[in-house]
């Protein structure tokens, strides 16, 4: 290559890894508005039982908001089934996708009727969308 063009090279190069950096920034982006949206139709279904906003009560199920972080069964104005009660794990990412994922099979006798969600990457959405509203 001629001295003339070799500063030209350096730039092309920049100008791609920076062409290249950005699409991937836009992609991860999308994919997690993507996943967040997707959270947010799932989450529809646990409305009817739970509220997730600090200053509303209980619906059938308890209120949803600070869960992340918080012993399970230990909201003090709830009333727990004695499953829930002898509940002894804290709810973060794993314990919310293990229990999203079969919740009789974790807390067994529990009141909640719901199955649970087999697919891993719905259960991903959900955790995703539950902390955008469910943290302090």
């Amino acid at each position: 290559m001629s001295m003339k063009y070799h500063h030209l090279s350096g730039f092309l190069c920049f100008v791609v890894a920076g062409v290249i950096l950005f699409t991937n920034l836009n992609y991860t982006a999308l994919g997690a508005e993507t996943l967040v949206q997707r959270g947010q139709k799932l989450f529809k279904k646990c409305v009817h039982c739970h509220t997730y906003n600090q200053h509303q009560g209980h619906r059938i199920g308890p209120n949803l908001y600070g869960m992340f972080g918080r012993k399970a069964g230990a909201i003090a104005d709830y009333d727990y089934s004695e499953a829930w009660k002898t509940a002894d794990f804290t709810w973060t990412n794993k314990t919310l996708d293990t229990y999203l994922k079969a919740p009789h099979k974790m807390i067994p006798n529990n009141r909640m009727p719901f199955n649970g969600l087999s697919r891993a990457d719905d259960r991903r959405a959900l955790i995703t969308y539950m902390k955008t509203i469910v943290v302090p």
